[in-house]
């Protein structure tokens, strides 16, 4: 018994020494999503973690339209090479009038009064038939630090983050260069 304590202080002490040593602003290259386009940039700063996903109305990243701004606390422990956050915001924020106005006629997430860059919280909300997390959502990744990047987990629909046992298993291909 008193081995397996030393054991398990052992690692929580390893662990706790690679917690947070990624630190910085990491950008994705122009990614393709269903036809449009988006960038998708992580912040790690002390102990919160900031992800804009910035959407194109192009394929090409030329036209933004909005973003997508998910934050909150994030461990990492880079031994295990496992990432763990919440969030405490999920904001969307119109880039141009036209979205916005597009947003207001469509009544987006149930609000009628989207301004151009003034972000709205969305968490919880139903935004066009997609459920936004609510807030204080777990998500159970994977990282690995490169030289100059980092990747994260792929999510798939029996390794979607939901819990430690669902986290993923394999890397994303998307890769995220040190800005």
């Amino acid at each position: 018994m008193l081995k397996s304590a030393a054991f398990v202080a052992a690692l929580l002490l390893m662990g706790s020494q690679a917690v947070a040593a990624v630190q910085g602003l990491y950008g994705s290259e122009c990614l393709s999503v269903e036809g449009l386009s988006a960038y998708k940039d992580l912040a790690f700063d002390g102990e919160n973690l900031k992800q804009v996903q910035t959407v194109f109305g192009d394929q090409l990243c030329q036209t933004p339209a909005y973003d997508f701004i998910f934050e909150g606390p994030y461990l990492i422990d880079e031994t295990l090479g496992v990432l763990d956050y919440s969030f405490n915001s999920i904001k969307l924020q119109p880039l141009t009038s036209e979205v916005a106005d597009n947003f207001n006629h469509y009544q987006l997430c149930g609000i009628d009064h989207w301004v151009v860059s003034r972000a709205e919280n969305v968490a919880g909300l139903d935004c066009g038939g997609q459920v936004i997390p609510g807030l204080e959502t777990s998500v159970y990744d994977r990282i690995k630090e490169n030289k100059d990047d980092i990747q994260m987990g792929r999510a798939t629909d029996e390794l979607d983050g939901s819990s430690p046992e669902q986290r993923p298993t394999a890397l994303d291909d998307v890769i995220y260069h040190a800005k």
